[in-house]
């Protein structure tokens, strides 16, 4: 951008810098001009202004630095560059242009003081320039961060690449599926071909083919990045049995090319790169003739085993790859989120997949549940829409179908079904369903079928947790009730007819929340999904939490809106639950109550021990 176009904030930003400078690097610094830097950075296009300083280092060489600055400066920071470089992937954290990586990429800075952040960078690349100097963080932030420096060296992105496999020892087979653009390495044949009729449909054809995974014991450096296939063999070797196996097993079968994913540990734990060894009867420029296969000279399939290896890991140019990870455990945190491993094994039950309990199912798919159970016997309609996951695509639909469709194919690493039935016909039919979750969570609305489950619950003596959730009218409280073991049972505080014993709002005489379409017995309340909000995602954390660690007791707890919403509506906080938690702080607020047994119908005493 020529200097007459910057606006007047950067050529600020630009004069207050170059006073700094002066003041503290003195005459040692000089303004570049266009034609040095479209020289010196060809690649980088972005950079309108830089500067120059010599600066002397430790072992009495002086080196030149620059100071780079883009169209957006000072909105966006300066970078450094080395000016006088080594080759590049000679040092980490110098690319090949000599500009030099030193903030993590979520750093914040000052932009109202553009000249500290420069001198701080400068001071920064310095204290860098000294220790690579030095040598005692080269080979340890190769290594670290072994993923950076391969994709430098990198032949593809991988973008369409991804991997199913858990980066951990020990090295084994692994298989590969290639789709149309895709392609996916899973564990085995059937956990393979499972995740990609998820992801894209029952009917997709699922043929798999031999792959290895190598783990290695350190990442590797720059200096030992394979270059061809006999170089990989060779690293397969140095690796170990296992990997040396992995790799002949996946070039037996002479496919036109073999992939290889490499894992190990980094910074921040376990990551895999991908190299990939294409059949050198592939190969532009080989000797041999197109279709002259490896087994030349021998009957089909009885090739000697190192001569088929010798004529397949030759002199061929290898494809290095980065790898798009895929697996549960990248997915869910990254694989830091202890409790993914244990979420994956576990089976929730979800009965109601209406508005509030489709926002629970998706964050329970989100969070890592492994499988999933849907059930609603209802359709999806266009009132249902404005709060609710699924959009107009699923209108006229089955809820629970629509959902498990949707669910299932964005997590296809998880086992997510449906069950189009009501809660009678569940328990009626599919008891053994329910018997073997780890929780069933409740969002019918419908006191009938939920009175139905807790004297069915109560029957299997209260063998998994679960949770049944509701809200106020218009979304101004909602409550969640996990029955444990012990204590009270769903109908402790819930009269005969489906009302809790405490309420968080009251709607006064002419203020009823309720309004009713021009239709017989269509009631309706016209919140939307913002309030809705607050109340699933209280429903969703009872959830997780009775997952991660079932209740022995049963208990409440309640998420209560602004109490300038509800008294906007006509509403007002009941003198029961202000008697028992005060006003609050105006704001939302949540809190837990105990649920404790009572003289009811279900559990007590006089309880009424008829068939469900």
């Amino acid at each position: 951008m020529p200097k007459d176009l910057l606006p007047l904030r950067w050529r600020q930003a630009a004069l207050l810098l170059e006073v700094t400078l002066r003041e503290r690097v003195g005459a040692a610094f000089e303004r570049l001009d266009r034609g040095t830097i479209a020289r010196d950075y060809p690649a980088r296009d972005w950079i309108v202004g830089a500067w120059r300083m010599s600066v002397a280092f430790s072992d009495g060489v002086t080196r030149r630095i620059d100071v780079l600055a883009g169209a957006q400066f000072p909105t966006t920071p300066v970078r450094t560059a080395l000016v006088d470089h080594p080759e590049a992937m000679t040092w980490p954290h110098v690319e090949s242009d000599g500009v030099l990586c030193l903030w993590p990429n979520a750093t914040e800075w000052d932009p109202d003081d553009p000249a500290e952040v420069a001198m701080d960078l400068l001071h920064r690349s310095v204290r860098l320039i000294e220790e690579l100097l030095e040598g005692c963080i080269i080979e340890r932030d190769f290594r670290e961060e072994f993923v950076t420096y391969w994709g430098y060296r990198a032949h593809a992105r991988g973008e369409r690449l991804l991997s199913l496999v858990s980066p951990r020892s020990p090295s084994r087979p692994v298989r590969v599926w290639r789709g149309k653009s895709l392609e996916v390495v899973g564990e085995d044949h059937d956990s393979l071909e499972d995740w990609v009729r998820r992801r894209f449909g029952g009917k997709t054809s699922v043929k798999t083919e031999a792959a290895a995974f190598l783990w290695l014991d350190e990442p590797l450096l720059p200096g030992d990045y394979p270059e061809t296939a006999a170089d990989m063999y060779s690293l397969a070797e140095r690796t170990g049995d296992d990997a040396k196996l992995a790799l002949e097993e996946a070039a037996k079968a002479e496919p036109d090319e073999v992939l290889v994913l490499l894992g190990a540990v980094g910074r921040g734990g376990p990551a895999a790169i991908g190299v990939k060894v294409p059949n050198p009867k592939r190969c532009k420029g080989r000797p041999r003739a197109p279709d002259e296969p490896l087994s030349k000279g021998f009957r089909p399939r009885n090739t000697p085993g190192p001569v088929l290896l010798g004529r397949f890991f030759g002199a061929a140019p290898v494809v290095r790859t980065l790898v798009q990870r895929a697996d549960a455990d990248w997915v869910h945190g990254r694989g830091q989120d202890p409790r993914t491993g244990r979420l994956l094994g576990t089976t929730a039950v979800l009965v109601g997949c209406g508005s509030v309990g489709a926002p629970v199912a998706c964050a329970l798919a989100q969070a890592g549940v492994g499988r999933l159970v849907l059930v609603d016997p209802e359709e999806l309609s266009w009132p249902n829409v404005g709060r609710h996951p699924l959009g107009a695509t699923a209108v006229g639909r089955n809820k629970a179908e629509a959902l498990f469709k949707r669910l299932q194919a964005d997590y296809p690493h998880l086992r997510v079904e449906h069950r189009p039935v009501g809660l009678h016909q569940l328990i009626a039919h599919e008891g053994d369903l329910l018997s073997a979750a780890d929780l069933i969570v409740s969002a019918t609305g419908n006191w009938v079928a939920e009175s139905a489950l807790n004297r069915w619950h109560l029957g299997q003596a209260r063998a998994m947790p679960i949770v049944y959730g509701w809200t106020e009218a218009h979304a101004c409280a909602g409550h969640a009730v996990a029955v444990g073991k012990t204590d009270g049972c769903l109908q402790c505080h819930i009269g005969r007819t489906g009302a809790p014993d405490l309420t968080v709002v009251e709607w006064p005489a002419g203020a009823d929340p309720t309004l009713e379409e021009p239709a017989c017995g269509a009631h309706y309340q016209p919140f939307g999904p913002v309030e809705l909000a607050f109340v699933t995602a209280m429903i969703s954390e009872v959830a997780l939490d009775c997952l991660m660690n079932p209740p022995e007791a049963s208990f409440s707890r309640v998420v209560v809106a602004a109490p300038r919403r509800f008294e906007a509506l006509g509403g007002q906080m009941s003198p029961a639950w202000r008697s028992e938690f005060g006003e609050g702080n105006g704001g939302l607020r949540t809190v837990n109550r105990p649920w404790s047994a009572a003289a009811c119908t279900a559990c007590g005493p006089d309880r009424l021990d008829e068939a469900v």
